[in-house]
């Protein structure tokens, strides 16, 4: 059997169009993929995130990226919302000293109580960060001052330095 140009010519002609269709089918497969993740992006807002399934992030690495972007973004509104309630505690701290400089005793029942709600603001930010220290050190060790000043406040005031 002779094989002739035209022959080659058609063969390869045929294997142009095949890898066309296969890029075609590519690109197309590549839109679909990113109008997916698109809309998944625009939903996640409204729906509440499930369990990651086990086993499914080795499938699938888009979803590794999604879930590290939704930690990174819950790490933010998290440590704003800390640093909020760690500035709560230090303005508390200023009215407890306050309330120890005035001269009345009912200065110091307020400043008691402050102090009770200084230790328990502080109990709180353990309670809900509890890995605070581990993720970010400097946020820790104001977080183990503040526990430091309320256990000491509270010792010399039990102990009567106020009176």
């Amino acid at each position: 059997m002779k094989i002739s140009p035209e022959q080659i010519e058609a063969l390869k002609l045929q294997q142009q169009q095949h890898n066309k269709a296969k890029q075609v089918d590519g690109a197309a497969f590549g839109e679909f993929l990113n109008k997916e993740v698109q809309q998944g992006a625009a939903q996640q807002g409204a729906v509440t995130n499930a369990p990651p399934v086990p086993g499914l992030q080795a499938m699938n690495p888009l979803l590794q990226v999604q879930q590290a972007a939704q930690i990174q973004q819950t790490a933010q509104i998290d440590e704003s919302e800390f640093v909020g309630k760690v500035e709560d505690l230090f303005g508390k701290l200023e009215s407890y000293a306050q309330q120890l400089g005035s001269a009345d005793k009912g200065g110091l029942k307020q400043a008691y109580s402050t102090l009770e709600g200084i230790q328990g603001g502080v109990e709180s930010l353990k309670k809900d960060w509890p890995g605070v220290q581990s993720e970010n050190p400097q946020l820790g060790s104001i977080v183990s001052e503040l526990e430091t000043v309320a256990v000491t406040e509270q010792i010399k005031f039990n102990r009567g330095d106020y009176v």
